[in-house]
């Protein structure tokens, strides 16, 4: 009685159908492509947003809340699905005298800041240009924010915030950003985006 040995082994690949595999692979790769390239344009989608009368136009993420009603600034935008921290992007506009410089300005913000922002605490300041070749200074602090909730028991957020603050005329002109402290490396590239389409006229 002779032995039987089954193999996996099946008749060699046609030309054909060596081609389609690679045809399939490719489409494959070419559909995940698309997917994340796609996906990268809704997440990074712009709108724009204009005063004129205040004469500020930026641009800000697409789908973000926006208030533009405030008496302290010219827009608020927040991200809506960021939890438990709604990032913030701001521009405020602060009347100055003619003689006004910028420190005169951090230290106003410094009195002011402690009244409205918890554990308010002073990180760094230091000097920039902005794109139109506008000296700035570019100024970092964080704060604690509890949750609004009463009836959930949590310990309070850390914030990280953001100013850049350049003087036009006889206003400076504050730009801002905050997020939670452990996001915010990661969303910092929608400040920049704001600052790189900044326009003050």
């Amino acid at each position: 009685m002779s032995e039987v040995i089954w193999t996996n082994e099946g008749p060699p690949l046609t030309f054909r159908q060596r081609w389609n595999g690679y045809l399939i692979i490719g489409a494959l790769a070419l559909a995940l492509l698309l997917g994340l390239t796609l996906r990268s344009n809704t997440l990074n989608a712009t709108q724009t947003l204009e005063n004129l009368e205040a004469g500020i136009r930026a641009q800000i993420p697409q789908g973000w809340l926006v208030d533009s009603g405030g008496a302290d600034y010219v827009f608020r935008a927040e991200d809506p699905d960021a939890l438990p921290f709604k990032t913030l992007l701001q521009v405020s506009i602060l009347p100055v005298g003619p003689d006004a410089t910028p420190g005169n300005i951090l230290y106003l913000i410094d009195m002011q800041r402690p009244n409205t922002l918890p554990a308010y605490r002073f990180i760094s300041r230091s000097q920039i240009t902005l794109r139109d070749g506008s000296p700035a200074i570019r100024r970092t602090y964080a704060y604690t924010q509890d949750e609004r909730n009463p009836a959930l028991e949590s310990l309070p957020i850390v914030v990280e915030g953001v100013d850049v603050i350049v003087l036009r005329r006889s206003q400076a002109v504050i730009v801002t950003y905050r997020e939670e402290r452990s996001a915010f490396d990661d969303n910092y590239y929608r400040f920049e985006n704001l600052l790189r389409t900044l326009e003050i006229f």
